[in-house]
């Protein structure tokens, strides 16, 4: 009897159309040039383009790569392609988070766009607002609105990216703001690969802090906060409303030996076996979410762990009704036929 597949609902995910895209790349360009360094054969590949131009162009001018990417034209949506790749891979849900930085054309923010992309899917797409807190930006009032107008059920932050304390006034008027409308929230926490900024921008400390200050917000610690696994596992441990996901990670490196992931290795089948959610930021790897669920079951934490983590925890936290992955659509069946 072939083994069925355990259902996944990822809590990370991108969907972006070209005018998102393009707001996005140059925010990467001007606030973490390092990034389309660091990630500059994935952004090639997602655009078709030849990796070493890509590469070579982003070591030499950030600004001029993230314009070669768009000018390649390749970087949009198809939302039912991509709902049938996740109907192949077993996904019943995935995240899709936005973002703040306003379109080129001055109609609206990628908030705006991502919400249109994830009412062509409903249920499918759980589209999370983005919200910035660099000084000007009213990230209350993009939250109410997200929430509110365009039914968006969560938010993320990135600290570093806005230079934002995470323990500044700014920062707190949104998590009073995100635990008055019970929506989760996402933080960017552990490293990040922004020679610009500290590597412990946000951290377990700091996530400490805000879930004793709003103990009724649900907060998604964004890249499970590696490299300081173990702090973030007794954070967990700590509070009921925080969770751990780990997106742009891969599963299958988190049991070698000092891979620094040891810690959730240990507690993740116990203490925290409901703390723990699956996220891809599926754009930074080569393969596809359902090799990266497969490498979650083969941790050896045991096939009910493996489904809280793949499925359940996240289903609970996103407020969504206990289910199995749904049927695959019409075209998906005819290409297993």
């Amino acid at each position: 009897m072939p083994h069925e597949r355990t259902p996944v609902i990822d809590v990370c995910g991108i969907l972006y159309d070209a005018p998102s895209w393009e707001a996005y790349l140059r925010t990467f360009a001007a606030r973490t040039p390092a990034y389309l360094s660091v990630f500059a054969g994935r952004f090639a590949v997602l655009a078709g383009l030849d990796p070493r131009v890509v590469a070579e162009t982003a070591r030499r001018d950030p600004v001029a790569a993230a314009e070669l990417l768009i000018a390649a034209g390749t970087l949009d949506a198809d939302v039912r392609a991509h709902v049938e790749a996740l109907d192949r891979d077993g996904v019943r849900a995935q995240v899709i988070a936005g973002g703040h930085a306003e379109l080129a054309s001055g109609d609206g923010t990628i908030n705006d766009r991502v919400a249109a992309l994830a009412a062509e899917a409903p249920g499918r797409l759980v589209p999370f607002a983005g919200l910035s807190l660099r000084e000007g930006s009213d990230a209350v009032g993009e939250l109410r609105r997200c929430v509110g107008e365009l039914g968006m059920r969560g938010a993320a932050i990135t600290h570093f990216l806005d230079d934002a304390d995470p323990l500044g006034a700014a920062s707190r008027a949104v998590y009073v703001e995100a635990e008055q409308l019970g929506v989760p929230l996402w933080i960017h926490t552990g490293h990040n690969l922004s020679s610009r900024h500290r590597p412990d921008h946000c951290t377990w400390r700091e996530l400490d802090a805000i879930a004793r200050d709003h103990p009724q917000l649900t907060l998604i610690a964004g890249h499970g906060g590696w490299p300081w696994v173990l702090e973030m596992v007794s954070i967990c441990q700590r509070h009921v409303n925080v969770h751990l996901e780990i997106s742009s990670h891969r599963p299958a490196r988190m049991a070698i030996a000092g891979s620094g992931w040891e810690p959730l290795l240990a507690h993740g089948a116990t203490t925290i076996r409901s703390k723990v959610l699956f996220g891809t930021m599926s754009w930074v790897h080569d393969c596809s979410i359902r090799e990266l669920a497969d490498e979650v079951e083969q941790l050896g934490i045991g096939d009910r762990t493996a489904r809280r983590w793949l499925h359940d925890n996240a289903a609970r936290v996103l407020g969504l009704p206990p289910g199995e992955a749904p049927p695959a659509s019409a075209r998906a069946q005819e290409a297993v036929r």
